[in-house]
């Protein structure tokens, strides 16, 4: 079976005339599956929603949720308007029927919320979902009134995960027993569609990929159907060598490799969730990158190897950054200083982006996060803890060791006279990183893209 695996984000379900493009695009392949993000802005309202109702005010929060369904509302309307069908009157009060469903949901959680004045992960991510399984299940019923089959299933009953809330782990092995459904509904000739991001736990309850997981969603079933390919849809025409949003001379890379792709990602590029990959490496299934709006542009493809002859393939850059500096009380204390250190960053998942260390002290770039003040407390056992907040990491990624003088001079002339806080280097993972003011981060970067690429 010829299954093609096709994810579309949030400004791919921005509204009805997007809605339309997404199913014009699914109409061209033989054996498509669908995983479908909330539309734009639904998440950030619903997380939204959920913070005020849990800071006490449920009024002002149910009133989010009531913007959230007359927008919905909008949509389907208009979409059904611009496409006449017969059956219109039957399609319109599903969807008004799933909708009211929903937002009713998501008014008892949020005054559950309320009464317990705290947020939870728990239900954070039973809030947060609710954007993918609105927008999942009414693209499903548009697609009858333009006489496609196509057909809602519920994300929970395909990804399985583990009870880790907010990054929740797959379980592989459900995954791909649930996933001959999938194949099942193809048999009948129907397209599935499916929210991504979402999942379920052990115990039934909802449990969320991470940020931008529907990425990772549509990974996870391409592999379990061992797809031809997967592709991501978005407003972009493929992976830049930096973030086009704000380097205006970024350009579009033809094709990457996994592991480059998957740095990119980790180090902030913003089209992938770092985790994507893995499912498709693992199968050896091409993932492209692609233009909704110019779907015959070719986009980047992603595959096991790809050489490239740059000297640098991308730039990365995050913001919201922190430097970590741990100095022993002791003058020394060797491996048993570090082992300490890093055992506190596991103790409270914290991932570390770049790290600079001697005997003694060490210094770590990572994201700005509430379990620092935690992890602070915990080291202070081990040594002198001095946080810097406000900066940027610029990552180059795909370097090599031969031109690492090169780019080290073009770095600093670029940078001029700001200061940089660290530098650091690897030459198996083929990355410069260099960490600066955030203030600073993106003319930084800006200058450093124009002087390289």
């Amino acid at each position: 079976m010829n299954i093609h695996v096709l994810k579309f984000g949030g400004t791919s379900m921005n509204d009805h005339h997007t809605w339309k493009k997404v199913l014009e695009i699914i109409s061209k392949y033989e054996y498509p599956v669908v995983i479908v993000s909330a539309t734009a802005r639904t998440t950030r309202q619903l997380i939204e929603a959920a913070q005020i109702a849990a800071k006490g005010d449920l009024d002002k929060a149910l009133v989010i949720g009531e913007s959230i369904k007359l927008r919905h509302l909008g949509i389907l309307h208009r979409f059904l308007k611009d496409n006449p069908h017969p059956k219109r009157p039957l399609i319109e009060e599903s969807c008004e029927h799933k909708l009211d469903q929903k937002i009713a949901l998501l008014f008892k959680l949020l005054t559950y919320t309320h009464k317990a004045a705290e947020l939870t992960p728990a239900m954070s991510d039973a809030i947060a979902s609710i954007g993918e399984q609105i927008s999942s299940y009414l693209l499903a019923q548009c697609g009858l009134a333009v006489n496609q089959l196509t057909q809602f299933i519920d994300a929970k009953k395909i990804i399985k995960t583990d009870s880790e809330y907010g990054k929740a782990n797959p379980n592989l092995a459900l995954i791909n027993q649930k996933s001959g459904s999938i194949e099942t509904i193809l048999d009948s000739g129907f397209t599935p569609i499916i929210g991504g991001f979402y999942g379920e736990a052990p115990d039934g309850t909802t449990t969320t990929l991470g940020f931008e997981g529907s990425d990772y969603s549509a990974s996870l079933i391409g592999g379990a159907l061992h797809a031809k390919a997967i592709e991501i849809w978005t407003d972009v025409s493929g992976v830049y060598t930096s973030d086009p949003r704000f380097i205006e001379d970024a350009k579009p890379i033809p094709e990457l490799s996994y592991y480059d792709a998957t740095e990119m990602a980790y180090f902030g590029a913003k089209v992938l969730h770092p985790s994507t990959l893995k499912p498709a490496q693992e199968r050896n299934i091409p993932v492209f990158v692609k233009n909704m709006f110019e779907p015959e542009e070719p986009g980047t493809k992603i595959i096991r190897d790809s050489d490239h002859s740059r000297k640098v393939l991308a730039m990365s850059f995050k913001k919201e950054m922190v430097l970590l500096t741990v100095s022993a009380y002791e003058t020394v204390m060797g491996y048993s200083f570090l082992t300490k250190v890093f055992a506190a960053l596991e103790k409270f998942r914290l991932p570390v982006d770049a790290v600079n260390t001697t005997e003694a002290s060490v210094t770590i770039a990572l994201s700005n996060s509430e379990k620092l003040n935690q992890l602070s407390k915990e080291l202070v056992e081990v040594g002198t803890v001095t946080f810097e907040e406000q900066k940027g990491l610029i990552s180059l990624i795909g370097c090599t060791i031969s031109n690492l003088d090169e780019l080290s001079s073009q770095v600093f002339n670029a940078l001029d006279s700001q200061d940089v806080d660290m530098i650091t280097f690897t030459k198996e993972k083929r990355i410069l990183s260099f960490v600066v003011d955030e203030e600073q981060l993106i003319q930084s970067a800006q200058k450093i893209h124009s002087g390289i690429f």
